[in-house]
């Protein structure tokens, strides 16, 4: 029977016809594991899970690699749950917990009287959180014209989500004004980090007292280096959790320990006298041309400092600016050595008269010049002064002189009072960076006779004006050496409590009060009769000397630079300041009496205003020489001063100007000229000045212009008149005669 019907369709022989693919079918083994039988001859083997070559078919890679992946991520759980878990935590707390230090309010720096020289002004940070911020661009351009910069500054730092915090414009302080301008916008991702910036809001005024402090935080020069541990305080710790944008969570566990703010500070320095100091050394150095200058006023009875001035200074609140020339940041008044030509001749007297080897009116012979160790000594004006007195050697300011009084001393009784009136060791004044000068050994190699004979008029050594202001307080307060101070009393921050009073501190008894009033009033003889007479304050006594030293350059000295300087104690008899008045390299003379004895006028005339000093009547010159003949007769009595030595230690006292040869004490030849290296400076040519009474602004400033007075901060007003009545009304009178100056 058919089934079914196909039509016949013949085979086309032309081409040939591909065999029939074999079908291949699954047939389970046999019972038993007997071989296939004959119908799976050609059917494909299936490979083994266990062999590469199921390894590498798709069922295999399929399943391999997934393992294999699984494995790595395992490995990587492991490193971080285990090797790294520590860190891991760390890392993690601090993303989710506030774990910080909290600065300490640091101390505010007060003159004498409270007013404030150095406090702290609330600023603050301004930084971005990138990943909180949706629209870079609208955010800088809302936010540029606030921080004064470009959009194109902001940009870059507000797209950049690689970093979670930036602070922006450099990391710089904004005031409260234009954080005020930021929180208006109220823009996301911007944030406000308080802190606080150190000013000084009488900007250069007593710079190089203060010092600064850095961004940082960290106290540098002056007071702020020195008393950086008082003033910074110690910083609180705060602990706790902490939201993404870095905000600490209100209602979270906390751990807070509160800082202790700083101590404030207060200064021996007064506000009104430092800006005194400082006009009138910027006048003098404008006027003469002058590298540069200090003025130092000091107590001498308490060894408090009440000015120091430096002229060039700088504003502590634009340091950076400063640090480019760093040695304008040093102060000049405590680290600069210089030689003090003969303001020395004060120790050298000083030391004379406490060993009664002279009195007022020991005589000597000055020939004018004198041949010592291959140099030629002579007098600053080339001229023999003759027979002498050691009073009128302080008012000739004879060199020869004082080489004399020394060669009478010995080296070693020399030095000993060099030593004991604090040169060539620091004085310890509280302010960071103090030189010590440079004094000679006797016992060295390099010293030979010459130095003697040099440094007892002040060259040859080396002295800092901190260390020659102190030891002249030592004369102007009975012989007492005070160690120099600048900070009064610390006071409690929060309390208002003083902690700690400064006390003055007596450092040694360099002479005996009798040698100090003796001295004091050949001083005095010394300031009224001397180069420049005249009145140097009215209504007051005043005890003091000029110096003017070459400078060393080379082994030698140059002939053409100076430097300046007038030291005194007002008043005479009983003096409550001392002022050292130096300038540097003046241009137009090269005298101390022209140039620092002036500046030494005005400052001392408005500083008896200001602190109300009752007036003295000037001593008359009959009952001076009487005073002086009067104590200088108690000098001779066994029990009238303590000296640093005693007869068996003194070396021979040759009878005139004397030499030491080969351990041999021998006068020295009378007008032995030497045409060799000297110490002296060139004659200046004498000049005429006016005899009329002039003002002391022109007695200062002359025909050259000087800085605006309102370049300057204004003083602080004293209780009965303010400081333009002080600084405007100085009628007090300067009187200039004809000199031959030295």
């Amino acid at each position: 029977m058919i089934t079914s019907y196909a039509p016949y369709r013949p085979r086309d022989r032309s081409t040939p016809q591909a065999a029939p693919r074999p079908r291949t079918t699954r047939t389970s083994p046999p019972p038993g594991g007997g071989a296939s039988t004959p119908g799976n001859e050609h059917e494909a083997p299936i490979p083994r899970r266990w062999s590469w070559r199921w390894v590498w078919s798709r069922h295999g890679v399929l399943t391999l690699v997934p393992l294999f992946l699984a494995f790595l991520i395992a490995l990587r759980l492991v490193h971080w749950q285990v090797l790294e878990s520590s860190k891991l935590t760390v890392q993690l707390n601090a993303q989710h917990s506030l774990d910080t230090a909290v600065p300490a309010r640091r101390g505010n720096i007060r003159d004498t009287a409270g007013e404030l020289l150095a406090g702290n002004l609330a600023v603050d940070f301004i930084f971005a959180v990138p990943d909180q911020i949706r629209r870079p661009e609208e955010v800088a351009a809302k936010l540029a014209p606030v921080l004064g910069v470009d959009t194109d500054e902001l940009l870059p730092l507000l797209s950049d989500k690689t970093k979670p915090y930036v602070r922006l414009i450099g990391g710089k302080r904004v005031d409260q004004t234009i954080s005020d301008q930021v929180i208006a916008l109220a823009l996301p991702g911007i944030f406000l980090e308080p802190t606080t910036r150190r000013t000084y809001p009488e900007r250069s005024l007593g710079s190089h007292v203060l010092g600064f402090v850095d961004g940082d935080g960290n106290g540098n020069y002056g007071i702020e280096g020195a008393w950086d541990k008082a003033l910074a305080g110690l910083p609180g710790h705060l602990r706790a959790e902490r939201d993404t944008a870095g905000n600490e969570i209100g209602f979270s566990d906390r751990d807070w320990r509160p800082p202790l703010d700083g101590m404030d500070l207060i200064l021996t320095i007064d506000r009104t006298i430092q800006y005194i100091a400082e006009r009138e050394l910027e006048r003098s150095v404008i006027e003469h041309k002058a590298d540069g200058g200090t003025v130092i006023v000091m107590n001498p009875k308490t060894g408090e400092i009440l000015a120091m001035a430096n002229h060039p200074t700088f504003d502590p609140n634009r340091y950076a600016e400063a640090a480019r020339t760093p040695e304008l940041l040093t102060n000049p008044a405590i680290t600069f050595a210089y030689e003090p030509g003969s303001t020395f001749k004060v120790i050298t007297m000083a030391a004379a008269l406490n060993e009664r080897l002279v009195t007022p009116d020991t005589t000597m012979d000055d020939n004018g010049a004198l041949s010592i160790g291959g140099f030629t000594i002579r007098n600053w004006d080339f001229k023999a002064n003759g027979r002498i007195t050691m009073t009128q050697l302080l008012e000739k300011s004879s060199n020869i002189g004082a080489s004399w009084t020394a060669f009478r001393l010995g080296k070693t009784l020399f030095y000993r009072y060099v030593t004991a009136f604090g040169f060539g060791a620091p004085t310890r004044v509280d302010l960071q960076g103090e030189g010590t000068g440079i004094v000679k050994n006797p016992k060295s190699a390099d010293w030979s006779e010459s130095d003697l004979a040099t440094n007892a008029f002040g060259q040859a050594i080396a002295v800092t004006p901190m260390q020659m202001v102190t030891a002249v307080s030592a004369v102007a307060n009975g012989g007492l050496l005070m160690r120099p101070h600048v900070v009064k009393a610390l006071v409690n921050s929060v309390t208002g409590e003083t902690v700690e009073q400064v006390r003055p501190q007596i450092v040694r008894q360099a002479i005996s009060r009798e040698t100090a009033a003796t001295l004091l009033q050949m001083l005095f003889r010394s300031a009224e009769n001397g180069e420049t007479r005249g009145t140097l304050v009215p209504g007051f006594q005043v005890a003091g000397k000029t110096g003017t030293a070459s400078i060393p350059v080379n082994g030698g000295y140059d002939s053409n630079q100076t430097i300046a300087s007038f030291i005194g104690a007002v008043p005479a008899a009983d003096p409550q300041f001392v002022i050292l008045v130096k300038i540097d390299r003046p241009k137009d003379e090269p005298w101390g009496s022209l140039i620092a004895k002036p500046a030494f006028a005005i400052i001392g005339q408005e500083l008896t205003r200001y602190l109300k000093l009752p007036r003295t009547e000037a001593i008359p010159p009959g009952v001076a020489t009487a005073e002086a003949r009067s104590i200088a007769n108690a000098l001779t009595t066994p029990t009238a001063t303590p000296r640093l030595s005693d007869a068996s230690s003194r070396e021979p006292v040759p009878a005139g100007p004397a030499i030491v040869r080969n351990g041999m004490t021998q006068a020295a030849p009378d007008q032995q000229l030497i045409p060799t290296q000297s110490t002296r400076i060139p004659q200046s040519t004498p000049r005429v000045v006016s005899t009329e009474v002039i003002t002391p602004q022109a007695a200062i400033r002359g025909t050259t212009p000087v800085a605006d007075r309102q370049s300057l901060p204004p003083a602080r007003p004293s209780a009965t008149a303010t400081n333009a009545q002080i600084v405007e009304t100085a009628t007090a009178q300067a009187i200039r005669t004809p000199v031959r100056a030295r």
